[in-house]
């Protein structure tokens, strides 16, 4: 892995650092520095269904943080501030940091650091489970051969509050994060960035729920998509903040069917997203031919080069599009911010936004920076996914 490109962020932005382990029903185990257990891996080795395991705040190293979860039902939090896992050429099963295989298992208040494995495709978390649902939150990946790398199965993965950077080797084949063909993935109100080469979000799965999270290159970030769906499904983007950087690997935001179409539903929506590209021409979109339908709603396209709207094979024409805007990304000046990121355009852009109606009744909240969410107040709306100034 190259050196580190990214500064972590705090996790914990979310609704409450290590909530999930508030108010326990079963067991309890300690974890850290004079706790019944020294390391996750000890807690890992002896924790049974319905576990609560409470792992100190500071820093896990090596064999000290790595750690195979097998049971089911368990919830894992930091206590008293972020848990922090080294990998230090350490790992679990020749995976990543942590495997999970157990169904129903919360993480929450943790980050995952420097994974590497013989193989290059190393984790900060290696999702096994094949049923049941992982849930993620107020955690963070960081410089890791693949951030959450998740194997096929029936499962389901929840993603909230939580950031995923400069994940990836650089080979295009690595990501900050990979879902393979489950059930269903949800993210919310989430930050994904700078991937190296590789794409900030890829999924498999067969129903993808993404929304109000922030996809960002910033001036010099090389990922490839933003979000790429290469095997089609039922994919929702609500809300979201995506900037394509000058130095980007690949022209498109977003990528839809590349790989061929094996999900049994071929439908992709946006509604309400800003979309933002300083990488000059291109596109905003890449959908195969094949797809059964591709709606656009309410979204906010700003531009340089004049990057078409679609392309790989699906027909522009046959896009369902209502109060979309388009502009040029000059009019959004802080998008490119990384370390803090502004969509919100300026006053000339302002004045062509404005819609009529409510386009989209369930979109409730919008995202004004990453990790927090704002009730949407008033009847009137505008294009894109900030509904007023942050």
């Amino acid at each position: 892995m190259p050196p580190s490109s990214v500064t972590p962020l705090p996790p914990g932005a979310g609704p409450g650092l290590g909530n999930a382990c508030a108010s326990p029903a079963g067991r309890v185990l300690e974890v850290g520095p004079g706790k019944t257990y020294a390391s996750p891996a000890a807690a890992a080795a002896a924790a049974q269904s319905g576990d609560t395991i409470r792992i100190s705040a500071g820093d896990y190293r090596g064999s000290a943080a790595v750690a195979q979860w097998t049971a089911g039902n368990l919830t894992i939090c930091g206590a008293g501030g972020p848990a922090r896992m080294y990998a230090d050429g350490q790992n679990a099963r020749g995976k990543g940091i942590w495997v999970i295989g157990g169904a129903n298992v919360t993480v929450d208040g943790i980050s995952f650091h420097n994974a590497t494995v013989p193989d290059q495709n190393g984790a900060g978390i290696r999702a096994e489970h094949t049923s049941g649902t992982l849930r993620i939150l107020n955690s963070g990946f960081y410089d890791n051969e693949n951030g959450l790398l998740a194997n096929p199965g029936n499962g389901s993965i929840d993603i909230s509050y939580t950031e995923f950077a400069g994940n990836g080797r650089g080979d295009g084949y690595t990501h900050n994060l990979y879902v393979n063909q489950i059930d269903r993935l949800v993210v919310r109100a989430s930050f994904f960035r700078q991937a190296r080469i590789g794409h900030n979000l890829k999924s498999r799965a067969r129903d993808n729920l993404i929304e109000n999270s922030y996809f960002m290159d910033g001036p010099s970030g090389t990922a490839s998509y933003q979000t790429d769906f290469p095997n089609g499904g039922q994919v929702v983007l609500r809300g979201n903040l995506m900037q394509k950087g000058p130095n980007a690997d690949n022209a498109y935001l977003v990528a839809y069917g590349f790989e061929g179409y094996t999900n049994p539903s071929r439908s992709l929506q946006l509604v309400h997203n800003t979309l933002v590209s300083t990488r000059s021409g291109g596109g905003y979109l890449y959908v195969a031919s094949g797809a059964s339908a591709v709606g656009l709603t309410a979204n906010l396209f700003a531009g340089t080069g004049s990057p078409t709207l679609i392309a790989g094979g699906f027909s522009s024409g046959s896009v369902g599009q209502s109060q979309n805007v388009f502009d040029m990304a000059a009019n959004i000046p802080g998008a490119s911010n990384v370390g803090a990121p502004n969509f919100w355009p300026n006053a000339t852009l302002q004045a062509r936004i404005g819609l009529s109606g409510v386009p989209d009744a369930a979109y409730v909240n919008d995202t004004p920076s990453p990790f927090v969410l704002r009730a949407i107040a008033g009847g009137s709306r505008v294009a894109g996914a900030l509904q007023s100034a942050p």
